[in-house]
């Protein structure tokens, strides 16, 4: 599973590299949430069944490479970490940048697990889900459930009813705990890296 994530990781890496050269930076990064944000939400709205499965898929992998990404920025791979500059970071504007990363990462969960959500009550007929009160935005109310979810506040006024969808919020909950855990582990360590090098200089 380690060799998957990495040649994954490496692959992605290798390519937002190569678009952020050619097409700039920006640009890099409105093409990795459209494919990984947007078009997942978007073929939720396309009336065919298959439709919302791709869109589950699709966020299924975002996770798995987000959950990776997380694991390997805290448990160390070196070559991975040399090539997006992990290693180099040498002062506080990079943690921020660090800090800032790891934010949209985070975001980029919350929104993958409300795309799963969507997708699963739209496969159940609307019975993965109990929504006491259903907003006139289709999207929100398990966009809204997901961020409380990750969170771990759990008002309870939407419930997981279906075995399926209890386990991608038990998964949804283990996702958030970890990713803070592991980022402030990641924190921590690179803050204890900068000073040992301040000493040594």
């Amino acid at each position: 599973m380690l060799k998957t994530w990495v040649s994954i990781l490496n692959f992605l890496s290798r390519l937002e590299f190569s678009i952020a050269d050619k097409l700039g930076e920006i640009v890099a990064i409105l093409i990795h949430f459209s494919i990984f944000w947007l078009l997942p939400i978007g073929l939720l709205f396309v009336p065919f069944k298959a439709f919302p499965i791709l869109s589950i898929i699709i966020a299924i992998f975002y996770i798995y490479v987000l959950a990776g990404d997380i694991f390997l920025s805290v448990f160390g791979h070196e070559k991975l970490e040399k090539r997006r500059g992990m290693i180099d970071i040498t002062n506080v504007h990079e943690i921020r940048e660090e800090i800032i990363g790891a934010l949209v990462k985070y975001l980029g969960g919350i929104i993958s697990f409300a795309t799963i959500f969507n997708g699963l009550q739209q496969l159940t007929g609307g019975k993965a889900f109990l929504i006491s009160n259903i907003s006139s935005l289709p999207y929100f109310d398990l966009f809204y459930f997901s961020l409380v979810t990750i969170t771990t506040v759990g008002y309870g006024d939407i419930e997981p009813v279906l075995a399926v969808s209890k386990t991608f919020v038990m998964f949804e909950i283990l996702f958030g705990l970890g990713f803070v855990l592991l980022l402030f582990t990641m924190l921590i360590s690179l803050y204890i890296d900068i000073q040992k090098k301040k000493k040594y200089e």
